[in-house]
């Protein structure tokens, strides 16, 4: 920009009567982009043209030339091909595992007996519904608990389960009071003798506990 006020003013002409103008054009051969494929040429640079004019005299200008480098489009076929299968260790990892399992287990525990003491039957039968059906779950996804699975169910579901169809508290406390000992001697075994679950002090405050 300097080097067009110095031509300018050698001409005789007043730096005060320059208007700056920019302008950023392609070229006639640059109508049409080039995009670089797989290992070609990389993408031209294109040339952005910046300018000092002089009013009346376009002759005068000087054109200082920068390079812009131009954001190429990736080619559709070099895009990686999408996967539409999964490995069968790719679908265990996305399985939960044990720990989420027995959170949720602990859960419907905890509201199933709580559920049975305010007198609501049908809630408490849910939620040991939902532990045997995520103890079944457990059995698929990590078969070494399937027999311990098993058996608990048969010796310790059942009678919860039974109990609560009959709305028999007394029953349901012993078969909850059995289970989950046997849960706790199970962690024993199964070498997590730091996991002893407890029957919270307080119910759940997130839903109605009390006969309908």
């Amino acid at each position: 920009m300097l080097a067009g006020r110095r031509t300018l003013r050698r001409r005789g002409e007043s730096a005060a009567g320059l208007a700056v103008v920019a302008t950023a054009r392609l070229t006639q051969s640059d109508a049409k982009p080039d995009v670089s494929r797989g290992n070609d040429d990389p993408t031209r640079q294109r040339d952005l043209a910046v300018g000092e004019v002089a009013e009346g005299a376009p002759e005068a200008a000087v054109v200082t030339v920068m390079h812009i480098r131009t954001i190429a489009v990736m080619a559709e076929d070099a895009k990686s091909p999408p996967r539409t299968e999964l490995t069968l260790d790719e679908i265990a990892e996305l399985l939960p595992g044990t720990g989420e399992i027995m959170a949720s287990v602990g859960d419907c525990w905890w509201k199933c007996a709580y559920a049975a003491r305010g007198g609501n039957w049908p809630l408490a039968a849910y939620f040991v519904r939902r532990v045997r059906s995520l103890q079944r779950k457990l059995a698929v996804v990590r078969p070494k608990y399937s027999g311990d699975l098993a058996a608990f169910e048969e010796q310790h579901i059942a009678p919860a389960l039974a109990a609560c169809d009959a709305g028999d508290l007394r029953g349901f406390d012993r078969a909850f009071a059995a289970a989950t000992d046997k849960a706790n001697e199970l962690h024993v075994k199964w070498a997590k003798p730091y996991i002893r679950w407890t029957l919270p002090d307080e119910p759940p405050r997130d839903l109605e506990l009390g006969p309908g």
